[in-house]
């Protein structure tokens, strides 16, 4: 009798799996991931169609049988529809009330709506911060690009969140925020701060929390560097015509030169920057079947992302499928051109900068040669510390700035529109679509090596010439007559 119920109860919780094991299309899964048991929702059920999966409590050493019933109780909820909050998005609080009866707390704690006075405490969070962040992450996951979400809310704010942490010995918001701004650039700052507030936001919604203490912190900050700490190096087009972020011409030749006698394997790689403005996942990413000799260009239609290893479209592709593809000129026997020639060519889909090792660039390593790095076992001094020691340089910018160094020279110091060199670099800049397409044709006759009054010159010679070959034709006609 017990053998023939435990039998029918065996089929009944593994009711939710197919013959190979493998979870039916809109069933929970209850499952190991990332190190801890979660709770996976299948995306049909919710309005957003973003897949839920929350962490159960339930100890990985010994899971199976709590998974099997927590698993079959959750798929009756939801088929029930009382894991929906009325409004299409998951109910966070019934989950919660679920998991409490399975004795399960998941470091989840739901919370009740309490009132306090104004003169009281606000109430003990019962989420740590880095548990909100993580949910928040989740929330946040479906709605943008793998790269951004892994560098950006994955990896720089995450760690600069848990940094804080360690350095104040403490959550309280006021000491997160202090720090930070502190010892991290305050535009990254003000973007952390910002999220923060949005997922505190989403828990309280939730009724996981009765208190956001970061609503409003960011708008009290001014976006500019710490004083005296260094600033991490941002990588944002919002200042590519700003001088003071750019070397001169006359440093990037310094530059150059120093790194062609040091650093040797690192010099094309750079000139490319240099001489095209590219950003650096689009320099990593440039391939031998992007150089048109024919047709005197290059295509820029492609990033390469360090954290995730994959190539992605370009960073203001609205489509994300690889649409969008900038083309740069490359007059023949100009520095671009000569540059490419002078590199051994390789399979039309082989990168044309490579690794010493002839990989792939990390561009944390070639950061690395450019401004130094100092552990128990190496020692760097860097290119550009060894070059404002030897005083050829005045300041300290990221290698993100070789971008900024190409766009501020080609408009002040070669004259040419501005409108052509973000069509060239692909910034955004204010100009309306009924222009778009004459710019975008004007920007692949323009010569980004030669100065625009100089370019301007030569047509007008040109032009004269033109004439006057018209009016030899018409002299010849007039006299066959």
């Amino acid at each position: 009798m017990n053998s023939n119920f435990e039998h029918q109860m065996s089929i009944m919780l593994n009711s939710s799996k197919t013959p190979t094991g493998k979870a039916k299309k809109g069933q929970v899964t209850v499952r190991p991931d990332s190190r801890s048991i979660k709770a996976c929702f299948p995306r049909n059920y919710f309005a957003d169609s973003k897949q839920v999966k929350l962490r159960t409590g339930i100890n990985p050493d010994d899971w199976k049988a709590t998974a099997s019933k927590l698993e079959h109780r959750l798929q009756l909820e939801l088929e029930e529809g009382k894991l929906d909050d009325g409004y299409g998005n998951f109910n966070l609080g019934r989950y919660q009330e679920i998991l409490e009866e399975y004795g399960l707390r998941a470091k989840l704690r739901l919370v009740r709506s309490v009132e306090t006075s104004d003169d009281q405490l606000p109430p003990k969070p019962e989420m740590s911060l880095m548990e909100v962040w993580d949910m928040y992450c989740e929330y946040r996951k479906s709605g943008l690009r793998e790269s951004f979400y892994e560098n950006t809310y994955q990896g720089q704010f995450k760690n600069y969140l848990k940094s804080a942490i360690e350095a104040t010995k403490s959550e309280d918001a006021l000491k997160i925020r202090n720090w930070l701004i502190e010892n991290r650039n305050h535009l990254t700052v003000k973007d952390i701060l910002s999220n923060l507030s949005k997922a505190y936001r989403i828990a309280i919604k939730n009724k996981l929390l009765t208190h956001n203490p970061y609503e409003g912190l960011a708008k009290e900050i001014v976006t500019k560097g710490a004083k005296g700490k260094t600033q991490d190096e941002v990588e944002n087009d919002n200042d590519v015509l700003d001088q003071s972020k750019a070397y001169t011409w006359e440093d990037a030749g310094i530059i150059v030169d120093y790194v062609e006698n040091k650093y040797p394997y690192w010099l094309n790689f750079l000139k490319f920057k240099f001489l095209t403005g590219c950003r650096t996942g689009e320099a990593i990413a440039f391939m031998w079947c992007d150089i048109e000799w024919d047709k005197e260009r290059v295509l820029i239609r492609r990033t390469y992302d360090r954290i995730t290893k994959k190539f992605y479209p370009l960073k203001n592709d609205s489509s994300y499928e690889g649409e969008e593809i900038r083309k740069f000129p490359m007059p023949k026997d100009g520095k671009l051109w000569s540059l490419l020639k002078s590199i051994n060519p390789g399979q039309a889909n082989a990168n044309v900068f490579k690794s010493k090792t002839g990989k792939v660039i990390n561009k944390d390593v070639f950061g690395n040669a450019w401004r130094g790095q100092k552990t128990t076992k190496f020692q760097c001094k860097g290119i550009i510390p060894a070059l404002i020691e030897q005083g050829k340089l005045t300041k300290y910018l990221s290698p993100y700035n070789t971008r900024h160094t190409f766009i501020t020279h080609a408009v002040f110091d070669l004259g040419i529109d501005e409108k052509v060199v973000a069509k060239w670099c692909g910034h955004q800049i204010d100009i309306s679509n009924k222009h778009y397409q004459d710019v975008a044709i004007f920007a692949e006759t323009i010569n980004p090596e030669v100065p625009m009054s100089q370019q301007v010159q030569q047509q007008s010679e040109i032009e004269i010439l033109k004439q006057q070959i018209e009016d030899m034709k018409k002299l010849l006609q007039d006299k066959d007559k």
